[in-house]
């Protein structure tokens, strides 16, 4: 081995062995309960890893001689916080790069680059657009809900992932479709920008019903939600349906400012911490007069059980659907310097009744699965109540 290679290798195994007792230095990783406690501990704890990886140089020579593939000192460094964070045992605590945090973050808040539509496959396999958002770049080419998208970029993909992936892109790019129409072909050209999609949907079902869907819990949720429900109000509508079905969560902060406007006085959920220290949140006595039910099914997670656990504990209004996800448990981020981030499990959250939601869900007041047969039977069901 030439004098490079050896400088090469020390290099390395310095870099390694530095980022490894750099992390367990910062870490000491306990767990109490249910709970993962972090804290600074210097004592010992040097030695004991130096001596537990005294075969890294050796490994990184190997490494260096034999592999056929290249050390990349970026992804040493990535692989090795991750498998810190991934030792906690907790499957919500990660370490996330600086790319992967910008993806996460865009999702938070609902926003992404691209031309503004959500399509799916119909019954003959076609990729139909589904939604067109307001403002957005597919608008104003023309594009309308129930269009065919037959091309992107003069191809067409076998998934709905390819296809999503390729009609989204960097801002400032051009991106040409090709739909069909009234069995007609249409072109459409258009350049990418940033996209905030909408997270509340509303509509008055044909029995004077109003039926609101929350998809996530993102940033300016509740004030969509707000507008959605003053409008109902406004019309007169005695009663609705709000739907959190497929709702995985988002922030907690979304969830407990629409409860506000659902409850009146009396707690929504109290969180607690490592130490047992609780914190309370509670709603005021302003509450809409408008009847609700709430759908729920096994995918209704985090926030939205948060706001199913709130109405159920405080009779708000009837639950229908299946047993909630059950994750009950609050994640913190903390954004480094770089870009990448760590989002670790910091609380767990109760009912308003101290009923434990993590790994055990919530049971809806009338339990009611879809069979298959096309017909929204929990939907019907919500509807036959609030006859009542």
């Amino acid at each position: 081995m030439n004098e490079n290679n050896k400088k090469t290798n020390k290099s390395l195994a310095a870099f390694i062995l530095g980022v490894a007792l750099t992390l367990i230095t910062i870490f000491a990783i306990a767990k109490i309960g249910n709970f993962v406690v972090i804290h600074g501990d210097e004592s010992g704890v040097i030695k004991t890893i130096a001596k537990e990886y005294s075969n890294l140089p050796e490994i990184l020579d190997n490494i260096n001689k034999k592999s056929i593939f290249e050390f990349n000192e970026k992804d040493a460094k990535d692989a090795a916080l991750k498998a810190v964070v991934d030792s906690i045992g907790d499957e919500y605590s990660e370490y996330l790069t600086k790319k992967e945090t910008d993806e996460w973050e865009s999702y938070l808040n609902g926003e992404f680059s691209g031309i503004g539509i959500s399509f799916q496959k119909n019954d003959s396999g076609e990729y139909q657009v589904t939604e067109v958002f307001k403002d957005s770049p597919a608008e104003k080419s023309g594009i309308k809900p129930g269009d065919i998208i037959l091309k992107v970029d003069g191809k067409l993909y076998k998934t709905s992932e390819e296809m999503s992936e390729h009609i989204r892109g960097k801002n400032g790019t051009k991106v040409e479709l090709v739909l069909m129409r009234d069995k007609k072909e249409i072109n459409a050209s258009m350049t990418r920008e940033t996209v905030k999609e909408k997270t509340v949907y509303a509509k008055t079902m044909d029995d004077g019903n109003g039926y609101i869907m929350i998809k996530s819990f993102e940033d300016g949720t509740a004030k969509e939600f707000e507008t959605e429900l003053s409008a109902f109000e406004k019309q007169g509508i005695k009663s609705m349906v709000i739907d959190l079905r497929d709702n995985g969560g988002g922030y907690i902060d979304e969830g407990i400012e629409i409860a506000d406007k659902l409850l009146k006085e009396g707690t929504i959920t109290y969180m607690e911490d490592v130490k047992g220290k609780r914190k309370y949140y509670n709603s005021d006595e302003k509450a809409t007069k408008i009847k609700y039910v709430v759908l729920v099914n096994e995918n209704t997670a985090s926030t939205s059980e948060i706001l199913t656990a709130a109405i159920k504990d405080n009779n708000g209004g009837k639950i229908v659907g299946t047993k909630t996800f059950g994750k009950g448990i609050v994640q913190e981020t903390t954004k480094f310097k770089d870009g990448s981030s760590l989002k670790l499990t910091v609380l767990r959250y109760f009912s308003p009744k101290g009923n434990v939601i993590h790994k055990k869900g919530i049971k809806p007041d009338v339990e009611i699965k879809l069979d298959g047969s096309g017909t929204d039977k929990q939907l019907e069901m919500a509807q036959s109540l609030l006859k009542q």
